[in-house]
C-alpha cells in the first residue's frame, strides 16, 4: 500500500505542476482585442450583401479596424473570395474601418492586388457614400448609395480556448485525486 501512495502522491504532484504550468501561461499572454463578425447590408433594391469579417474593436466602441473579409454572399450566392484589405486611400493591405452604427465606413475587399474587382463599402474619401461591386461576379458592376440604417453586424459567438479546458480540467483532476488521497 506504501508503494502505491508514493505512485499516487507523484502523480498528483505532476498534475499539479501541469496545472500550474497552464494556468501561468495562460495568464502570461494577452488576448488581442480581436473578433469575427457577421455583416449584412441590404440595397436600395433589395440585394443583400453578407460576409463575414475580422478585426479590432477600438476604444470608442464603435469602429472596427478591419483585418480581413470572408464568407461574402450576394442574395445568398457564394462570391470570389476577398483577401485583399484596402481603405480609401487605396494602400495595399491597409486597414479597412467599419461601425456598429454604420456612420464610419471605410472599407474596400479586393480580389486582387490590382483591387479592380471586390465589395467596397464606403462614406469616405473614394468609397463616398457608396456600395459597390465592381464585375458581374460580384454583383454585376453594382452601386447604390450607403444608408447606414442599412447595415448590419454582430460578433460571432467566442468559442472557448481548448487550453483553458484543459487547465480547468487538470485542476479538477488533480483536486478529485487529492480528495481520494486523504480519505484513505
Amino acid at each position: 500500500m506504501l508503494w502505491g501512495n508514493k505512485i499516487m502522491h507523484k502523480l498528483v504532484a505532476s498534475l499539479t505542476i501541469l496545472t500550474g504550468t497552464s494556468v501561468s501561461l495562460l495568464m502570461g499572454t494577452t488576448s488581442a482585442l480581436a473578433a469575427s463578425f457577421n455583416w449584412s447590408y441590404e440595397t436600395g433594391v433589395g440585394n443583400i450583401f453578407t460576409g463575414m469579417l475580422d478585426g479590432e474593436v477600438q476604444e470608442d466602441g464603435n469602429t472596427i479596424n478591419v483585418t480581413s473579409v470572408s464568407m461574402n454572399q450576394l442574395n445568398g450566392i457564394n462570391l470570389p473570395s476577398t483577401p485583399i484589405i484596402r481603405n480609401s486611400e487605396g494602400l495595399l493591405n491597409s486597414t479597412g474601418i467599419v461601425s456598429f452604427d454604420g456612420t464610419i465606413m471605410n472599407l474596400g475587399a479586393c480580389e486582387t492586388t490590382d483591387c479592380l474587382t471586390g465589395i467596397f463599402i464606403g462614406n469616405l474619401g473614394i468609397f463616398s457614400n457608396t456600395v459597390l461591386s465592381t464585375s458581374p461576379e460580384f454583383g454585376d458592376g453594382f452601386d447604390d448609395p450607403f444608408e447606414p440604417s442599412r447595415w448590419n453586424i454582430a460578433e460571432k459567438p467566442k468559442v472557448p480556448e481548448p487550453s483553458l479546458t484543459l487547465a480547468l480540467v487538470s485542476l479538477g483532476l488533480s483536486g478529485i485525486i487529492k480528495t481520494s488521497l486523504k480519505k484513505r
